[in-house]
């Protein structure tokens, strides 16, 4: 199932947050080194903000004959889909333009001078590479999101697969290789990596011996370490077969090259995700399909013979949100986040 967003609002650029509360803030870093890190150029190689508008995921439930024997139950099968009216790409994009307009202001402001896409593109780590201009919404990133980069910034991508999805490169996926060479490439330049995901969708306790049970509920946020299920969308795959992929809002910081790893290093995430309250209609949904029983059977000359249903359900929500208030506490989630880093970063390497 494939979710359309519609794009006839209009945007309002104004960020004020008048309506909308963030919870509580927990930040976390891990760092080593940074007394290490002596100059004042940075490359900025991925600053994405993940905005997810769409979630579906399915259960289900094999029948059989029941322990004891006497009886058998039907299959179960039960689907979930709950997606977002009313943002557009337009105005997520604002979001993340913004928020990168920030960023750069902020390293701008102490000292820090930023190194050039076309620069760090001669270097031999991104030999290979693809040059990708941000402004364009993906949805192939991540199951159920917009993936958006900011109008007009330049970076590098190891492939881009059939579906659009961009791959960062670094041996086994882990992109900090890449920055370690990278860094190394740019006589130890510091490499800053901004990653965000703004959910809306939780998973609930769902489990029921009884049936295929799937069990969720709104809330906005900005998201820390945290799991993204949805169904998989594959020809061939087992029934109610979802897909879980790990996410994690972090903010980062590189330089130096000490044998495959790297000398310095700050990343900084939040212990639980921050809420984000007054956008989104607090809802609990749920699918529920109960496994028939068939208890009597039909007797034959071949034996009793049972026969009972199957039974699958489908439960489709779509909550209207206003935009305006959406795009104002994801920018007041996104910025509170990016700023609190962001300076600790530069406050050690002061």
């Amino acid at each position: 199932m494939k979710f359309i967003l519609p794009f006839s609002l209009a945007i309002v650029c104004a960020f004020t947050g008048s309506a909308q509360t963030l919870g509580e803030f927990k930040p976390k870093d891990n760092s080593y080194g940074l007394r290490k890190i002596k100059t004042k150029k940075v490359y900025i190689a991925s600053f994405t903000v993940n905005f997810q508008v769409f979630n579906e995921k399915e259960e289900f439930k094999q029948g059989g004959r029941m322990l004891g024997g006497g009886a058998y139950k039907g299959d179960a099968k039960s689907a979930l889909s709950v997606g977002l009216e009313g943002i557009t790409e337009k105005g997520v994009q604002t979001v993340t333009d913004s928020l990168y307009k920030d960023f750069i202001a902020m390293l701008k402001a102490k000292g820090m001078e930023i190194i050039s896409a076309e620069e760090a593109g001669k270097t031999g780590t991104y030999e290979g590479f693809t040059k990708v201009t941000g402004g364009t919404i993906n949805q192939a990133q991540f199951p159920g999101t917009l993936a958006s980069t900011p109008t007009g910034m330049e970076y590098y991508v190891k492939s881009i697969d059939k579906s659009g999805k961009e791959k960062s490169g670094g041996f086994l996926g882990n992109v900090n290789f890449v920055h370690a060479k990278l860094s190394k490439d740019l006589d130890d330049a510091v490499i800053a990596d901004v990653d965000l995901f703004v959910l809306f969708i939780e998973d609930r306790n769902s489990w029921d011996g009884a049936g295929a049970n799937i069990k969720v509920k709104t809330n906005m946020r900005l998201a820390g370490n945290e799991v993204i299920e949805m169904t998989k969308q594959a020809k061939i795959k087992f029934k109610g077969e979802n897909t879980h992929t790990a996410i994690n809002s972090q903010v980062g910081f590189f330089s130096g090259k000490m044998g495959a790893g790297i000398v310095s290093s700050y990343t900084g995430t939040i212990g639980k995700s921050m809420e984000v309250s007054g956008v989104i209609e607090d809802k609990k949904l749920q699918a529920f399909a109960k496994n028939s029983t068939d208890y009597v059977g039909v007797k034959t000359v071949y034996g009793k013979y049972f026969n009972p249903a199957d039974v699958s359900t489908t439960s489709t929500t779509v909550i209207p949100v206003d935009e305006k208030k959406y795009i104002d506490g994801a920018y007041l989630a996104c910025k509170k986040f990016i700023e609190h880093h962001t300076e600790a970063f530069l406050k050690e390497i002061e």
